[in-house]
């Protein structure tokens, strides 16, 4: 059988209530099924990651081949060493330890890397960036990026993609349509990531590294995997991803 890349995804914890559990509201392991059904359609078979402690993620680089690091919560202030702003919204200061040590792991060991969303503003701060904690505060005249008028799987505004970069290279064009859904955004870019792409607005949209000889490492502030079946470079996004962890 051919080899298939182990894609670890990582999760968070919420309070769910379901008739398995007498409508009692329980601790649950979250991540979209939407992650794991994309990686398949990409070759890769895929690993949820349940909230762990920093000590664990050694454990997870060494099992793993790739990792997505998935949406969800804003990222604590404290975590890139600032107050909370009062915009700020749920946090998770147990998730952002084990994620920036998995980063760490991950990259010590050359695993493939791609991250979306609250993944994207982790990988930043990992790699010693900060983060705009809310866009509407800091840019008077930003566009809406979080979008209520449109599905996740429609688009609803664009990016501008530098033709030097690896995310160019993967999708072709220098302008893409893509789906929005934070508050938060980029603010210092981390020490060794590049800018790949911008909103009209300035919102940096994407991150890469700057060293293209390293290990495959790209952050996106919109969701490829919900655009996939419309556009096939969202997918490309994915599928190159895949490879790349395969070749671990």
């Amino acid at each position: 059988m051919k080899h298939k890349p182990l894609i670890g995804l990582t999760s968070t914890v919420m309070s769910v209530n379901t008739i398995e559990t007498q409508y009692e509201n329980v601790d649950t392991i979250v991540v979209y099924n939407k992650f794991a059904e994309t990686v398949r359609d990409a070759g890769g078979v895929p690993v949820v990651i349940p909230l762990g402690k920093p000590e664990e993620a050694e454990f997870y680089a060494n099992l793993c081949d790739g990792f997505i690091f998935t949406g969800g919560e804003d990222i604590s202030a404290i975590t890139y060493g600032e107050e909370p702003h009062p915009k700020l919204k749920k946090v998770n200061k147990h998730r952002d330890d084990f994620e920036i040590e998995l980063v760490k792991k991950a990259r010590e060991k050359e695993k493939a890397i791609l991250a979306m969303c609250r993944g994207y503003h982790l990988l930043n701060v990992s790699f010693g960036g900060s983060i705009i904690q809310d866009v509407e505060s800091e840019f008077s005249d930003s566009i809406n990026h979080f979008q209520q008028s449109a599905t996740r799987t429609e688009p609803t505004h664009t990016v501008t993609i530098e033709e030097d970069s690896m995310l160019y290279k993967i999708i072709g064009e220098k302008e893409a349509a893509v789906n929005s859904f934070h508050h938060q955004a980029i603010g210092k870019v981390g020490k060794g990531l590049r800018v790949a792409a911008r909103a009209a607005d300035g919102v940096i949209e994407a991150l890469e590294l700057e060293d293209k000889e390293k290990k495959f490492l790209l952050g996106t502030q919109w969701h490829p995997e919900e655009l996939r079946h419309e556009n096939k470079n969202m997918m490309a996004i994915i599928t190159t991803f895949i490879k790349e962890a395969n070749k671990s």
